[in-house]
This record gives structure tokens, sequence and C-alpha cells, in this order.
């Protein structure tokens, strides 16, 4: 049986900004979306003109809907390789319809402590 080669995790990153499929122990991607285990973090999304937007999910410590030190930190990478206007809050996606209305278990960061 012939062993799995995988990349790493900007690798992986990378093959999804120039569309292509990659994976890594912990990402993949088909070139279209980018995830994060099994939670999407980014994608193109096409503008109907031919081209396409690029959107990342912001699961991060600082964004509103931290899931893990692992996913937030493979948001941030991504991140890097988008304007900042292309970070998207992960519940403004969801009522835009662009992630599940069902979203994975997340640990609210902006939650305060006297609620």
């Amino acid at each position: 049986m012939k062993n799995k080669k995988y990349n790493d995790d900007l690798a992986v990153i990378e093959a999804f900004m120039d569309q292509r499929s990659a994976k890594s122990i912990s990402m993949k991607t088909d070139g279209q979306s980018l995830f994060s285990f099994d939670t999407r973090i980014a994608e193109h999304v096409p503008d109907g003109y031919g081209r396409a937007a690029t959107l990342v999910y912001d699961y991060t410590y600082g964004g509103d809907a931290y899931i893990s030190p692992t996913t937030s930190n493979h948001v941030r990478l991504a991140k890097k390789q988008v304007p900042r206007q292309n970070w998207t809050s992960v519940f403004d996606a969801r009522d835009a319809g662009l992630v599940p209305n069902t979203l994975p278990e997340v640990n609210n960061a902006k939650t305060s402590s006297n609620s």
C-alpha cells in the first residue's frame, strides 16, 4: 500500500488561491472551497461577470465564531491572501446563505461574562 503524501497548510492555501485541489492533515481544498477539518473557511464566489471574489469566513478568536485554535490559525493564514474587505463575519455569511444555517459548534469570543 502506498503512503499518501500530504501538503503543509500553506501549500493547501496556495493551491486554493490557484484554484487547484490539495490536502494536508487538517486542511483540504477542491480549488473552489477551503476547509479546516470539515468546516468551510473560505471560498471563491462568482460575481456573474466571469470573475470571483474570494471570501474568508472569520472563525477566529477575534471574529465572531471561534471554533478551535487550529481552525483560527487556518483562517488567519487564509486572511493573509485576500484584501481585508473580503473577510466576512460567519453570521453575516449565514444570513446571506453562504454558510449553513447550522454552524459548527462555536465559542462566541464576543460573549460578555456579564450575561
